[in-house]
């Protein structure tokens, strides 16, 4: 027999011997799943480039129940008690390099999300959120979240298609929400974070802005996909492939534009000199980080700052473009009509508090989660047994995951109507609401919740205002994107009718 002949031989035993193990010996075979999600990661990469990995998981749970094996050594877990297991206050239950997407970090600072142990999180937590996100704080960032509203109704109004004349819906005119959407919240976090100092506002009608939305979702999408399949995140962060992909883009005016100007500009423009922005008059989030004296403990380098400030760039428009969007939808159905009146009444008197808008708000982020991904958990030494119920401890290494999706759409937790938008489900006693945040997880649980939820329920709440404040809408056709690290929503079609506002003066 030749070597050839015998390395193809050797080569093949391996292969089958490999998977032999990964099906019937390994400590998670006894955990049901998709029979290749046993045998390599590419399995769940190539299902979350299909843009529909939050519904293979929904279908994989109702298929195969409450824990399922998703990769070779990924666990997904479908009930609430797991769910606060792995992203409670385990300290023993840990992230790890799959956040580095790929990358080496190497010196530079590690950002919040990425922080692997408990310890470093809450000292970064506290850096980020005491100077910047506290409630005291973000009261001081509605002047310029109104301001942007306000530059999100003149551009539909600017958008608003000619009158559809149908018989029925005789003078009303329709617009696709989706990107006015997102460039509204682009443009809002971009003058939160930064002021008005450092970049134009709003930054997507500027030279630099153009295609910077575009650029935001791909660059999501990617960095998620590298850490899914570590071979293939190898591969795209090789120099060759890796300058393929940041290769700057330039406007017809000879402008850098896209991420390029805001990473490659912008950015260093504040490691140059972030006097710029605490300059300003204007309170912003990098303001309040910048202004945090040497000696404090909270204090950040600039290079701190920049990596918290990008952070923000990439998880939060998208994420509150794909709530927004979800909400507006759902308020212009047939089940929205009511809904829109009711916040309609209360929002000149209650504003952001109204119950009403904030059940609209909730039900929507239960039902379309903003993140529909699942934010893996690596298992410790002493957490072996840490999730309940299971027939053997689990491995230290074992990843493991609980998808907002899925537990947002659980019949165990919301009952038989859980696939339907009822935000009255979310009124009644102070009691039965909060009973009801005790199941609510689309902003995550534990010490490691999302650091941006009160932030972000309020730039929510005031654009919605601004809307149903100025037109009665309706909604066309379905709502549909694709699932990501982020819903990212292409089309959702609404006709708006003005409003008499001479009645109400």
């Amino acid at each position: 027999m030749s070597l050839a002949m015998i390395l193809v031989a050797l080569t093949l035993a391996a292969f089958i011997a490999r998977v032999v193990y990964l099906c019937y010996f390994h400590p998670l075979a006894r955990y049901p799943g998709p029979w290749f999600a046993q045998l390599s990661n590419a399995w769940r990469l190539v299902i979350f480039f299909s843009g529909r990995h939050h519904l293979i998981e929904q279908r994989l749970h109702a298929k195969y129940g409450r824990v399922v094996r998703v990769a070779p050594n990924w666990l997904s877990f479908s009930s609430l008690e797991d769910f606060e297991v792995i992203y409670g206050f385990n300290k023993a239950i840990e992230k790890d390099g799959f956040y580095d997407f790929g990358r080496n970090r190497g010196s530079r600072p590690e950002s919040i999300f990425a922080a692997k142990t408990e310890a470093s999180h809450r000292v970064k937590k506290k850096k980020v959120v005491s100077p910047a996100l506290t409630s005291t704080r973000i009261a001081t960032y509605k002047p310029v979240i109104d301001k942007h509203v306000q530059i999100l109704l003149a551009r539909l109004q600017s958008r608003l298609k000619g009158p559809i004349h149908d018989g029925e819906n005789n003078g009303t005119t329709g617009v696709n929400m989706a990107p006015v959407v997102h460039q509204f919240t682009l443009d809002t976090l971009l003058e939160l974070l930064f002021g008005p100092n450092l970049a134009a506002h709003p930054y997507t009608n500027t030279p630099a802005g153009e295609g910077v939305c575009s650029n935001l979702r791909i660059m999501s999408k990617m960095a998620w996909s590298f850490s899914l399949w570590p071979a293939f995140g190898w591969l795209m962060n090789t120099r060759p492939v890796d300058a393929m992909l940041r290769r700057p883009t330039y406007s017809k005016q000879g402008v850098l534009t896209g991420m390029a100007d805001l990473m490659g500009v912008a950015m260093p423009k504040l490691l140059r000199n972030p006097q710029q922005v605490v300059a300003s008059p204007q309170p912003s989030i990098v303001k309040s980080w910048l202004e945090v004296p040497l000696d404090d403990a909270n204090h950040m380098t600039p290079a701190e700052v920049a990596s918290e400030a990008t952070n923000l760039i990439i998880a939060g428009p998208g994420s509150t473009a794909a709530a927004l969007t979800a909400v507006i939808f759902y308020l212009g159905t047939k089940e929205g009509q009511s809904w829109q009146e009711k916040i309609r009444d209360q929002s000149l008197d209650l504003g952001a508090s109204s119950l009403e808008l904030q059940a609209v708000i909730k039900e929507t982020l239960r039902l379309t989660a903003p993140f529909p991904t699942a934010f893996p958990r690596v298992i410790r030494p002493g957490a072996e047994m840490a999730i309940p119920s299971l027939a053997a401890p689990l491995p230290v290494g074992t990843m493991v995951s609980a998808n907002t999706f899925v537990l947002g759409r659980s019949r165990e937790l919301w009952g038989n109507n859980a696939e339907e938008w009822e935000p009255q489900r979310w009124l009644g006693s102070e009691q039965h609401r909060r009973g009801m945040e005790t199941k609510f997880v689309a902003f995550s649980k534990g010490s490691r919740s999302c650091i941006g939820r009160e932030l972000a329920l309020l730039v929510l709440a005031q654009a919605v205002i601004g809307i149903i404040q100025q037109w009665r809408f309706h909604s066309r056709g379905e709502l549909q994107g694709k699932s990501f690290l982020e819903m990212q929503y292409d089309e959702c079609w609404i006709e708006l009718e003005p409003l008499d506002l001479s009645l109400s003066a």
